[in-house]
């Protein structure tokens, strides 16, 4: 295989820049949780950051081209030194972006001597509310406002005398009486027990507020009343009760809710060490008179309430309870979203000019191929060796990541600035003739506008797919059996090492294949993909369904880079290169966070639920894109083999002095179908 020699120090560039890409990304989720955000928060950061990402190709790609001397017939740079300090800025202002995460203070500051503040839920016919342990050296309880609504999410829910803080009801053996109520998660109802029949109640069966029900009694010895957690909704006019049914059967019950300031006594010894904060809205829950009696006979002190634990009280979706933790303050919040949202704007920017300097330096040849996929294997080389050797040096800390990261970006800065090999001297206009003849007109080079916006949406739609996984996929890792760094450096190697090959002969696959098969292909890998997710269980096997990013990223990034090479004028070089950019890692990463952030909402119960949704969807999207592509796309898309003018234009005669020569066609892909890619 022969290797450029001009090549290589692009070629170490590119190594170096994809290698501290995998050094750091793959860890942020990990680090905003470290720093104490939520789930909500961590979502909503990285979405946010994503959709502010789109300034930087926004504003390089046209600047790029501009300097080029591309536009009004400017100038035209012969070194392309613009190019390569405009690169080199990226890395480095990203460096120092990324350093400043680490100045954001942790949020919340955790009472050192008894950990996370310990909460849970009771509720009984008079209404609701959240029992929450007291700060250390803090005499006062949160002052909420009932305005502000959050969600609570409850779980082994049963019949009590009072409650703590810390009251938990774990039950690890089935029932052996009969139970006449649905247990799934989310069941709506409001039943009525009645020993006579035996057959189950009607889900969901909602009764008007003016509606009074009697609560269950135990008047059957082989029935007993199961906790019915009601509140009340819709308008004001049209208020209508509906009650959660909590069974040992049941998952975690998700409650929207908002609090009142703390009720208290604090002048009792016995409750001025917690606070207890009732729920705002109408809540109540059913408290059979069979069941106090119980209660109470055993207990003449006896306070009857149904008790809750609350799952993940400070780090699910749209947490309610965060805001109340020790110490907890919006700034670092505000300060990890303003910061990374200007982080994220160089590396994406560094990517579109590191495809541009691609695709101008590898020049296609009159077969139509440029050695573009074996630049790209050496990114990939570096993405496979750096997320697992920073997760086995630093066990996945930011700390490690970002020196790596440093590191890494520094070198690839330095070698821009001071080589003088790379060929990125503008392109030359013949790249786009296709089917034409070298001495005919830009001119009378067809217009590509319809295929670039339907190459947008493709590849928007992908990047959805991809990031809903990528995003957050630390989190999932984390929370499976054996779980490990490493594992989450490893799920970036399982696919870029065996990548290294394909992309060697990326351009040939691609030729062979067609584009878009290729991206029909991954489409059908992600309703596999999204599929594997939901079976798989134990963290090391997690490896498996990554091997398919070899399709779904690195040969799908080849092929966007040589498809819009094809389809965007030279002048545009730099601003084609920046569409797939914004499609798949800005845009893309903003909607696929927001919505594979859904499958942490209530984790793991939303998880599967998320993922067959995406599945679902991905394989509908697979069918029509095959189906629009194959009976009306191919046919729109395959260029026709222009000829050359009779008689031949002026330019081609002055070729030749008698005014008889024949003008030489470039066809790309000469020795399999003249005159096209297979598109």
């Amino acid at each position: 295989m022969r290797v450029n020699p001009n090549l290589i120090s692009l070629k170490c560039v590119i190594f170096l820049f994809f290698g501290g890409i995998g050094s750091i990304f793959p860890f942020l989720p990990l680090h905003m949780n470290d720093i104490g955000l939520s789930k909500n928060d961590a979502v909503t950061i990285t979405a946010v950051a994503a959709l502010v990402a789109t300034l930087g190709p926004l504003i390089v790609a046209p600047l790029a081209d501009r300097l080029a001397g591309n536009f009004s017939g400017g100038t035209r740079s012969k070194s392309g030194k613009y190019l390569k300090v405009m690169i080199a800025i990226c890395l480095l202002l990203s460096v120092l972006c990324y350093w400043l995460l680490t100045t954001i203070p942790r949020i919340p500051k955790r009472p050192e001597k008894r950990g996370p503040l310990q909460a849970s839920f009771t509720c009984n016919e008079n209404g609701g509310y959240i029992l929450q342990d007291r700060c250390d050296n803090e005499e006062g309880c949160y002052n909420w406002n009932s305005d502000k609504q959050g969600t609570v999410l409850v779980k082994n829910c049963d019949f009590t005398c009072g409650a703590t803080p810390s009251w938990t009801n774990e039950i690890t053996t089935e029932p052996s009486i009969i139970e006449t109520t649905s247990s799934s998660q989310g069941d709506e109802a409001v039943y009525e027990e009645n020993p006579d029949d035996w057959n189950p109640p009607v889900e969901a069966e909602i009764l008007p507020a003016d509606v009074s029900t009697t609560p269950a009694a135990v008047i059957n010895q082989g029935i007993v009343p199961i906790p019915h957690m009601c509140y009340m909704t819709g308008p004001s006019d049209n208020r209508i009760q509906i009650c959660e049914v909590y069974t040992v059967y049941s998952e975690t019950i998700a409650f929207e809710l908002s609090l009142r300031p703390n009720e208290n006594d604090t002048h009792s010894n016995e409750s001025n060490n917690f606070c207890r904060y009732p729920i705002a809205t109408d809540f109540s829950c059913r408290m059979p008179k069979e069941v106090i009696n119980n209660l109470t006979s055993e207990n003449i002190d006896c306070e009857p309430v149904i008790a809750c634990e609350i799952h993940w009280p400070y780090n699910n979706t749209n947490s309610l309870l965060e805001r109340s933790q020790c110490g907890y303050d919006n700034i670092s919040y505000y300060l990890y979203i303003l910061i990374r949202s200007i982080a994220d704007i160089f590396p994406v920017a560094a990517l579109v000019l590191i495809d541009t300097a691609i695709v101008i330096a590898t020049r296609e040849t009159s077969t139509g191929r440029g050695d573009v996929g074996k630049q790209f294997a050496a990114g990939a080389l570096g993405l496979a060796i750096f997320p697992p050797l920073v997760a086995w040096i630093g066990d996945g800390t930011y700390l490690a990541a970002i020196i790596t990261f440093t590191i890494l970006m520094v070198i690839a800065a330095i070698i821009l600035l001071f080589d003088n090999q790379m060929p990125l001297s503008p392109p030359e206009w013949w790249w786009h003739t296709r089917c034409g003849l070298l001495a005919l007109p830009m001119s009378s080079i067809r217009k590509y506008g319809f295929e670039v916006i339907a190459l947008g949406i493709v590849f928007f739609v992908l990047g959805i797919y991809w990031n809903s996984i990528d995003a957050f996929l630390p989190w999932h890792i984390v929370k499976l059996d054996n779980p490990s760094a490493i594992i989450i450096g490893l799920s970036y190697t399982v696919a870029a090492l065996p990548a290294v090959v394909f992309l060697i002969f990326a351009e040939k696959i691609i030729d062979y294949c067609g584009h878009s098969n290729i991206l029909i292909l991954c489409f059908v890998y992600y309703i596999v993909h999204h599929l594997a997710l939901i079976v798989i269980e134990i963290a090391p096997l997690i490896l498996v369904c990554e091997i398919l990013e070899i399709i779904t990223l690195h040969l799908m990034w080849v092929t966007a880079v040589l498809y819009l090479r094809h389809l965007v004028p030279r002048k545009f070089t730099a601003c084609g290169q920046a569409l797939p950019v914004i499609a798949h890692f800005c845009l893309g990463r903003y909607i696929g966070s927001l919505l594979g952030g859904l499958a942490y909402s209530t984790y793991p119960d939303n998880f599967k639920t998320v993922h067959k949704w995406f599945s679902a969807t991905a394989s509908s999207t697979a069918i029509i894109y095959f189906t629009a592509y194959h009976c009306y796309l191919k046919f729109y898309c395959i260029p026709p083999t222009q000829l050359p003018p009779d008689p031949a234009p002026s330019t081609v005669q002055h070729m030749n002095g008698n005014g008889s020569y024949t003008p030489l066609r470039v066809y790309h892909n000469s020795s399999s179908k003249k005159g096209h890619f297979r598109y």
